[in-house]
């Protein structure tokens, strides 16, 4: 008896895990494309004003001319979009900004960036500020929604290479990094390079330029051949994003423009910045801005184990 009661059990769950992995998930609206290029799309943005919540949510879907593939842009910066998820998070390229010198002191190149958002928000808890180089003052500036300033930035020093090969760590030596100011939703940012006492003329052999740039925590590990020339150009930044500017108790009293669309899913504050955000109950997955979007079954996963 207790054996025909497991293979029942067993058969359940099977069933339920089938059922799951053939349900085609609802990510955007009808005749909406759920991708662009590799990256999915889903509602509340859109490759089109009618395929988006609103003009927030707006994504450009452009042809590269080096790749000839589609790739995603925020309108607003023109900033690649590598990744968005459900959850608040929108993953994006940032670029690197630099200086480089000639073995003269001579600055032969310099670029800064001056990034605006206006929809989104640089995340203080998820991101850092990093600078390479050993003769290196990076310094980043960055705005709320009202144009207070919080800035910050780190000095990377070193005189020789083998100081690096021994230690590499951002820690001062060739590499350094600072947290973001926090506690603000930071809507502009601006950052980039300086030349700290010669200009890289004593370091110039392996280290001629000095390089700043926002990056996902974790995403970036410094070597010392980072030194002579960092290969990469842009680097993953996430950025959070929410719906409108209310809470879910001020939002949920005008239903007709409440985002949290299926009847399966539940509305919470979000705590990097104004606005609010939908998900899923428990045992149910999918989007929940679409009516229909949360998916599941009555089962739970710690109940069916358990037995």
């Amino acid at each position: 008896m207790v054996v025909h009661a497991k293979q029942l059990l067993l058969t359940v769950v099977v069933t339920v895990f089938f059922a799951r992995a053939g349900t085609q998930q609802l990510l955007s609206l009808p005749n909406c494309p759920t991708k662009c290029g590799s990256v999915t799309i889903p509602f509340p943005f859109g490759t089109t004003k009618d395929c988006s919540l609103d003009s927030t949510f707006l994504i450009n879907c452009n042809k590269t001319s080096s790749t000839s593939t589609h790739v995603p842009f925020l309108p607003q910066s023109n900033q690649s979009v590598l990744n968005i998820s459900l959850d608040g998070e929108l993953r994006v390229a940032w670029p690197v900004a630099s200086d480089c010198y000639a073995e003269k002191s001579e600055q032969v190149n310099e670029t800064y960036w001056d990034i605006n958002m206006t929809h989104f928000s640089v995340s203080s808890t998820r991101n850092k500020f990093v600078a390479v180089g050993c003769d290196t003052l990076a310094l980043l500036a960055t705005y709320d929604s009202e144009g207070k300033n919080y800035s910050t930035g780190c000095m990377a020093l070193c005189n020789r290479l083998n100081d690096i090969v021994a230690n590499e760590s951002c820690s001062g030596t060739g590499c350094c990094k600072v947290s973001i100011p926090q506690d603000h939703v930071l809507t502009k940012v601006t950052y980039g390079t300086l030349g700290v006492f010669n200009n890289h003329s004593a370091v110039h052999d392996f280290n001629p330029c000095g390089y700043a740039f926002l990056v996902e925590n974790g995403a970036y590990s410094f070597t010392s051949t980072d030194l002579l020339k960092l290969e990469k150009e842009e680097f993953p930044v996430l950025l959070d994003w929410a719906v409108g500017n209310q809470t879910c108790q001020q939002a949920q009293k005008d239903l007709s423009n409440y985002a949290c669309k299926d009847n399966k899913s539940t509305c919470y504050d979000a705590t990097e910045r104004s606005g609010y955000l939908c998900r899923c109950f428990n045992g149910y997955w999918g989007n929940p801005y679409l009516i229909h979007g949360c998916q599941g079954s009555v089962w739970d996963g710690n109940l069916i184990f358990s037995l």
